[in-house]
């Protein structure tokens, strides 16, 4: 089939493009959609507030003004004649009746308003709700002389009254001020509503601005694009076998391989992936070079070619030291015995240069009528499958195929889940920090703790074995390594500052601090934050976790070691390159294995290896921590070879940070039990503490 490259156009020009003009064109609408939604939503605030203030002046101030005139001046009509028929005071008594019923309609007003957020807005509610209520207050004072006037042994007498006259000229100007107030309110709103049209008249104009300038830029990039798409044609010929074919292997590459799979899968279409993944590469790179991995990796790629030719399958390297093969059946009794066949034929060792090189390859297997209709949906997604069934085989123990079916399928469902949830326990606090002792083995002294991650997901503890691999696929170990070593040191350091203890704390760190020469600023961060002694930190880096550039993390355990923390390689002895890690790691400290210790009882080679690791420990000047110690009488092998410092359920599993400290420290001897010799090592725990600390 001819081959055409499928190349982009360059970044510059990526405005000349489809989807870089209909970017541009939606951002430029959504931010005139913000500001006409924003403009819409305050010039309907402003109108509400307006049209309230307007009822506040009609019904309330200007009625108010209105009826105490009609009361003002009924009562000087009844003082002119100097009697008063009974229709005078009649309408003079309606007169003070209608001003009540203002003030009780004035106040509901007032009040409705104090508890919305109308007023507020204008910037001058409480003012306009402070005049309302001196006004109400002065009707209603009237109101009160007037009623007493009018039940006066002398009416006429009690209507010329200071008080009277002086309390009708308090309400009228209470009432002006109220009316003053609404007024200026209304005058502001009006000004705030200009000042929101002349900035939408602004931002029309920068938006026209925007696109004239867009559409500018855009036709001179078209333009380049035009002149650099010719020069890009007389080289596409020269490109094609390039765009295609792996250089090193001469199989396919990743994109001819998923265009051929995509035009062979269909609708009703039955086929199988394969993925085929090299055990050990990098480790052979370290040991005999890169020469010799590429001598490995062309043998392999002739022993998957051959075998997938013969049965008319398509053999491609999709990068790195990973292989894909993709087989026009579905047959899976067929489908394991061409694995099986793969499996035999890549661990033939390889002669190169003198050297007898030993390789293998872990697979992993799916077919189209394997993967559920509900997440099946092409190419994407085949490979998903079929690179978890791969993660499968290498988390079994590798050189082994395994087939994609209804267990794995509920694996990755269970893993989706995890990655989805992930995110979520990060934000709403589900992580628990707890601690495990470590302890002197010869006295069970409690000398720090490991800081150890929990999750609590939906009322379920996860340990670190259920998430931790999804989080590193994820991208959120960073994260969550952060955190942990952040609670950690707080809890830590409060510990000791109350308690008067000085115990240490070991923190795991994932490979994936190392790929970046910026380091790890949390650390540093945390210790300045909680006041923290950087020497009671240790940061554990697992031994077995690939560093793929060791210059970088030699630059940042230096950065770290130079803040004063302790470094310690964990699962020492399970690793592939633990003299790598000696030398670039500058170690403080080495933790041995747990599955070292398991047979260290039974095993004349397990102990010959603790011993020779403890030497060379000595030698280097190393602290020892022995994980996994379970029962007495691994504490007293292991005391008896000189370990000093372990750590495993023997002494205490991981629990509650504030409940491993508390049997910690409430455990830990005074000088008053100790015996004179041990008295020397009681001051690192706190020399003034007595028995009344622990009560």
């Amino acid at each position: 089939m001819p081959f055409k490259e499928k190349t982009g156009p360059p970044r510059l020009h990526a405005l000349a493009t489809k989807r870089g003009f209909w970017i541009a064109m939606a951002s430029l609408a959504a931010f005139t959609f913000l500001v006409a939604t924003e403009f819409r939503r305050s010039a309907e605030s402003i109108l509400t507030v307006q049209e309230e203030i307007e009822r506040h002046q009609a019904t309330g101030s200007q009625s108010a003004l209105n009826q105490i005139a009609r009361l003002n001046g009924q009562l000087l009509s009844a003082l002119e004649k100097n009697e008063a028929s009974d229709a005078d005071f009649s309408e003079i008594q309606s007169a003070i009746d209608a001003l009540y019923v203002r003030a009780d309609h004035i106040t509901r007003r007032l009040e409705a308003g104090a508890s919305s957020t109308l007023y507020a807005k204008t910037g001058q509610g409480e003012g306009l709700i402070g005049d309302g209520t001196t006004t109400v207050i002065a009707i209603e004072a009237l109101v009160a002389l007037m009623d007493e006037a009018l039940v006066a042994p002398d009416p006429i007498a009690a209507l010329r009254a200071p008080e009277l006259i002086q309390a009708i000229e308090t309400a009228r100007k209470a009432s002006f001020q109220y009316l003053q107030r609404s007024t200026r309110l209304k005058s502001a709103l009006m000004s705030s509503q200009t000042e929101k049209v002349l900035f939408l008249s602004r931002a029309t104009l920068v938006f026209l601005a925007i696109v004239t300038l867009a559409g500018a830029v855009s036709l001179h990039l078209l333009r380049l694009e035009v002149l650099a798409r010719k020069e890009r044609e007389k080289a596409e010929s020269r490109a094609d076998r390039l765009a295609y074919f792996d250089a090193l292997t001469g199989l396919a590459n990743r994109v001819q391989f998923q265009d051929k799979v995509d035009e062979f899968l269909g609708p009703k279409a039955r086929g199988a992936l394969i993925l085929i993944d090299l055990d050990s590469f990098k480790e052979i790179n370290d040991r005999h070079g890169h020469a010799a991995g590429d001598a490995v990796l062309k043998q392999m790629a002739r022993a998957i070619r051959d075998e997938a030719e013969v049965t008319g399958g398509i053999a491609a390297r999709l990068g790195g030291d990973e292989f894909a093969v993709f087989m026009p059946t579905d047959d899976t009794d067929f489908l394991l015995g061409f694995c099986q066949s793969l499996l035999s034929l890549c661990a033939e060792p390889l002669e190169f240069a003198g050297t007898r090189v030993i390789s293998g390859v872990s697979i992993g297997l799916t077919t189209t009528t394997q993967v559920s209709a509900s997440i099946y949906s092409g190419y994407d997604q085949l490979m998903r499958v079929a690179d978890f069934a791969l993660y499968a085989s290498k988390a079994a123990g590798r050189g082994r195929v395994t087939l994609y079916d209804a267990d794995l399928e509920r694996q990755m469902d269970e893993r989706r889940t995890l990655l989805e949830d992930l995110p979520k326990a990060l934000e709403n606090d589900e992580l628990e920090v707890f601690l495990q002792p470590k302890v002197l083995i010869g006295t069970g002294e409690v000398i720090g703790f490991e800081a150890l991650v929990r999750w609590w997901r939906n009322g379920v503890l996860f340990n670190p074995a259920q998430f931790i691999s999804v989080a590193e696929d994820s991208n959120r170990i960073c994260e969550i390594d952060a955190f942990v070593l952040d609670r950690a040191v707080g809890i830590m350091a409060d510990w000791n500052r109350r308690h008067r203890t000085s115990f240490g704390v070991s923190v795991n760190l994932s490979g994936s601090h190392f790929v970046s020469r910026d380091g790890l600023p949390f650390v540093s961060d945390a210790l300045q934050r909680h006041g923290f002694e950087p020497e009671f930190l240790t940061l554990e880096i697992t031994e077995t976790v690939q560093l793929s550039r060791w210059d970088i993390a030699q630059e940042i355990v230096t950065g770290l070691k130079a803040l004063g923390c302790k470094i310690s390689i964990d699962d020492f002895g399970t690793g592939y390159s633990s003299l790598i890690y000696l030398k670039t790691i500058s170690a403080d400290e080495l933790k041995i294995d747990k599955s070292l210790i398991d047979e260290i009882e039974g095993s004349e080679e397990a102990r010959f290896i603790l011993d020779a690791v403890l030497d060379l420990a000595d030698s280097l000047r190393l602290e020892v921590v022995v994980e996994g110690i379970e029962r007495e009488e691994q504490r007293s092998f292991l005391h008896r070879l000189g370990c000093k410092v372990g750590q495993g359920y023997l002494f205490g599993k991981p629990i509650a940070a504030a409940e491993a400290l508390a049997d910690a420290t409430y455990s830990l001897p005074t000088l008053d039990d100790l015996p004179p010799a041990n008295k020397a090592r009681v001051p690192r725990l706190g020399a003034e503490r007595g028995l009344a600390d622990r009560a």
